[in-house]
């Protein structure tokens, strides 16, 4: 799966709104069944009425902020991990939760890192690693600590939390489509939480800014301006 283009250069002057349908992504189906939306939720269920439910989980991964969303991925995770293991996981999968959780709670440069080993560990194709991928891209550098720091490609780990919500709805194909829209419907709940879908949209779009902001200092001319590592 591909992270979300960086678009235009006037990207900035675009409101809420047009910022979040750009970073999502969308399908063009998807972007001609929303075209007329005023708000969050307009262009929710304009998605989610066109049958468009993988477009609403990119929607939703796009629209919240980095720890929420890094929160929204564990929970479907923890979910996949029961109806497709029981009780009791394997290993790999268990640790990645862990480590993701113990990033929500404590978000640092330590539990950042712990967490990328255990989604190596689990396997990105799984939603417990992708979880725990996404926590990893959320900031810092992607590069080892002894290096220069490289910072993740803006974005990305909205695109892990999308990878983590479509596998976990994937995990009882049966139910695939009522898997997502509960997932949407909780990732839109926490959007409450954080302001609404402006609040929340602005929350996530500072960060994607702070993140290509650090992207073109690395890339200045001699290196100058290369973010530290956090």
């Amino acid at each position: 799966m591909n992270a979300p283009s960086s678009g235009p250069a006037d990207a900035h002057d675009a409101t809420p709104l047009a910022w979040l349908v750009q970073r999502a992504a969308l399908s063009d189906d998807a972007k001609a069944a929303s075209a007329s939306a005023a708000d969050g939720d307009a262009l929710l269920a304009a998605l989610l009425d066109g049958g468009h439910v993988v477009d609403a989980v990119r929607l939703v991964a796009s629209a919240l902020p980095p720890r929420e969303g890094v929160w929204w991925a564990w929970a479907a995770a923890t979910h996949a991990a029961r109806l497709t293991s029981g009780d009791v996981a394997p290993p790999p999968v268990q640790q990645a939760l862990a480590a993701t959780e113990r990033w929500i709670a404590a978000p640092d440069e330590a539990t950042r890192r712990a967490a990328w080993q255990c989604a190596q560990d689990a396997g990105m194709d799984t939603p417990a690693g992708s979880a725990a991928g996404a926590a990893f891209f959320t900031g810092g550098s992607i590069a080892p600590p002894d290096i220069t720091p490289i910072p993740p490609p803006a974005g990305i780990h909205a695109t892990m939390a999308f990878a983590a919500v479509i596998g976990s709805s994937a995990a009882d194909t049966e139910h695939f489509e009522s898997l997502a829209r509960a997932f949407v419907a909780q990732g839109v709940e926490v959007i409450r939480q954080v302001g609404g879908w402006e609040g929340s949209i602005g929350h996530a779009r500072s960060h994607h800014d702070a993140m290509q902001q650090q992207h073109l200092a690395v890339a200045a001319p001699n290196g100058s301006g290369a973010p530290p590592s956090t």
